[in-house]
């Protein structure tokens, strides 16, 4: 089975809709240019998702990967009950925490000069981080705060953690969020606010405005 949706058309294939549906169903009847599409649409987020999680670009580059290991290998049982978001993230979020209890340390930012996606695209992690002589005011000040929100993170539960990434970074719903993780949606809520209000707390004690965490740290 074909599908109508070129590389290019990738990227607008909205979560929930019929093009999504229509994907989906191509790639569990074992279309690999559906797949690739699929791929093309979510390895980014996924990637983006991993390296806040784990602080490592070379390893939340194989986490992206290992997770489309797991899609192809079980799409077929998925069955449309929960968003397909919630689905994915729910493998992603399983391989980073296994990855994480396996190394036993906390998270740290490693900065590779790159990592290449599942689909063969190059991409510079240090475009998220520019040279010291080179950025602008704008861009220094984007990458220091990027930098007070890893370490905020870093200094959460790792289940406060996984919600503020999935709600604030990746944009999922409280539904969607508390499907992926297995939780009910009240306690994916708690766990935001109290995450977020422990972020508050520290930018408080460093005599920093609320409002440089992520979410303003409400």
């Amino acid at each position: 089975m074909g599908v109508p949706f070129t590389k290019a058309d990738a990227w607008r294939i909205e979560g929930g809709s019929a093009q999504e549906a229509q994907l989906i169903e191509a790639c569990q009847q074992g279309d690999a240019s559906a797949f690739n599409l699929l791929v093309r649409r979510w390895e980014k987020p996924l990637f983006n998702f991993a390296y806040k999680y784990v602080g490592d670009a070379a390893v939340a580059q194989d986490l992206v990967q290992d997770t489309f290991v797991r899609v192809v290998k079980s799409i077929g049982g998925y069955a449309h009950r929960a968003a397909f978001s919630s689905w994915l993230y729910s493998i992603a979020v399983n391989l980073c925490k296994d990855h994480l209890r396996r190394k036993k340390r906390r998270t740290v930012i490693s900065l590779h000069e790159y990592y290449t996606t599942v689909s063969g695209q190059r991409i510079s992690v240090k475009d998220e981080v520019p040279d010291e002589d080179a950025r602008t005011d704008a861009a220094a000040e984007a990458a220091d705060r990027e930098k007070l929100v890893r370490r905020l993170l870093a200094g959460l539960s790792e289940d406060q953690r996984v919600v503020i990434l999935l709600k604030e970074y990746q944009a999922l719903t409280f539904p969607e969020i508390a499907e992926a993780l297995g939780v009910p949606e009240n306690t994916a809520k708690a766990r935001l606010h109290r995450g977020l209000r422990a972020m508050r707390r520290q930018l408080e004690r460093e005599g920093m405005s609320p409002e440089d965490g992520p979410g303003g740290a409400s």
